[in-house]
């Protein structure tokens, strides 16, 4: 598959990552040169400095045969502009575009068939709000992702020597919560992620992932957290842009009681203009004396989404160390995300790593609805809709053979959601949650397709 990808920051650099480790033939347009140099460094790629925008340099990343053309710089306009000019120049099958600005990634008319043509608007402020309320909703979880129109939920947790599933086998699992329709979909230890079997054990550390009802996915991981958990009732947010603003309106919707921190003055008067319960404090970073004086160790959850990792890092540190519940911080770059765990952030939310996981369900092959990166790109949860031409149908599970690296998670059918087993047979139309290593991934594209028309 040919694939043009424009712009070489964070979500260009690990889209670009992620396909070449699946041999697809990539190019990676930027303008700017020391992106370029880490691209063409770190990459088994084709580079090319330039503008994504200019005809001459998409005609020589090969504009004529390329199936998709992937927009990810930073500016709206910039992305826009490519994907028409792209459209222009050649037939392009799918034009993704990251747009930031609600006032475009929302209007359908620009964005629609009759004029640029997107066939998928990525808008990461918006993905990153809906996913940390989510992460809010599930006291305890480190990352909640929804599949099969909200019917299907993933959500992950880090056990401790306390937690009554440590050092039980899977295959035990069952016995201590037998009505609850959930299954361990994948383990994160030390570096690695496995995709388990029913005679892998969870040991202290590990990073587990379940998949099952959403209802169900919370009571369990409340169930394990062995730390007392308290209603959320107070949120401190740090950052009063796109994402900052959105969820302190939502918040205050549900009777949250919000107090925002943000450093920009002119931003402070827009937030007190604009959002009715809040309570809007000017500070930045290395303001401690503020995250004191307001209480910052009564509030159930802090939450650091400026512009500015770094800072995230440092303040979400200092709030848990002033005792603050639970401590969620926005990290861009992707390679931050183990180094903040290990520092004691509670949760990390990635705009880079959202943006990915949509654009990988649009190249995956198969009629694929939702796509979610594990940690280190080792593995993926990928919901499909069961083909009548794929392998997965109409033979109980325990004679498929699916290779080492696959599992079918969860299989949702009129509505219905279950725990397959052995002699569970996929039906024409399922939507089933499979977990994937990432070597496994191409086994798992002729699995589930077989017609050329379906991909």
């Amino acid at each position: 598959m040919d694939i043009i990808i424009i712009g070489a920051g964070e979500v260009g650099y690990n889209v670009a990552w992620r396909l070449s480790q699946e041999h697809e033939e990539i190019v990676v347009i930027d303008k700017d040169e020391k992106k370029i140099e880490r691209i063409t460094e770190t990459l088994d790629v084709q580079t090319i400095q330039g503008s994504g925008s200019s005809i001459s340099v998409l005609r020589k990343a090969g504009i004529e045969k390329a199936e998709i053309v992937i927009a990810a710089t930073n500016s709206d306009e910039v992305n826009m502009v490519s994907c028409l000019v792209a459209g222009v120049q050649a037939f392009v099958p799918m034009k993704i575009a990251r747009i930031q600005n609600p006032e475009y990634a929302s209007n359908t008319k620009i964005l629609g068939k009759d004029h640029l043509d997107i066939d998928l608007v990525i808008n990461t402020d918006e993905e990153m709000v809906a996913s940390i309320l989510r992460i809010l909703e599930t006291p305890g979880a480190t990352d909640v992702s929804d599949f099969a129109s909200g019917k299907m939920r993933m959500a992950s947790l880090f056990v401790d020597e306390k937690s009554p599933i440590t050092n039980q086998q899977l295959s035990e699992l069952k016995k201590i919560h037998p009505d609850l329709q959930v299954i361990v979909a994948a383990i994160y230890r030390g570096n690695k992620v496995i995709v388990p079997r029913g005679n892998d054990r969870i040991l202290p550390n590990d990073l587990v992932f379940f998949i099952g009802e959403p209802s169900t996915t919370s009571t369990i991981i409340s169930t394990l957290n062995s730390k007392t958990i308290s209603p959320l009732k107070r949120v401190m947010i740090f950052g009063g842009e796109n994402v900052g603003y959105n969820l302190a309106k939502v918040l205050e919707g549900r009777g949250i009681s919000i107090k925002i921190i943000e450093p920009s003055e002119e931003r402070c008067q827009f937030l007190a203009a604009e959002l009715d319960k809040t309570m809007v404090l000017k500070g930045d970073f290395s303001s401690h004396e503020v995250l004191k004086e307001e209480n910052v160790g009564e509030m159930d959850a802090f939450v650091a989404v400026s512009p500015v990792e770094e800072e995230n890092i440092l303040l979400s540190l200092l709030a848990k160390r002033m005792g603050a519940k639970r401590v969620l911080a926005s990290i861009n770059k992707m390679a931050y995300s183990p180094l903040a765990y290990q520092t004691g952030v509670d949760v990390v939310i990635s705009p880079s790593l959202i943006a990915v996981n949509k654009i990988l369900q649009y190249v995956r092959r198969g009629k694929i609805a939702n796509v979610v990166t594990l940690p280190e790109d080792q593995a993926e949860i990928i919901e499909i809709e069961a083909l009548e031409t794929s392998d997965l149908i109409n033979k109980p599970l325990k004679m498929l053979r699916l290779p080492k690296g696959l599992l079918v998670g969860a299989i949702l059918r009129e509505n219905n959601l279950f725990i397959p087993n052995g002699d569970t047979v996929i039906l024409p139309g399922d939507k089933v949650a499979m977990v994937a290593a990432s070597n496994a991934i191409k086994e798992l594209e002729k699995i589930m397709t077989v017609k050329i028309e379906y991909w």
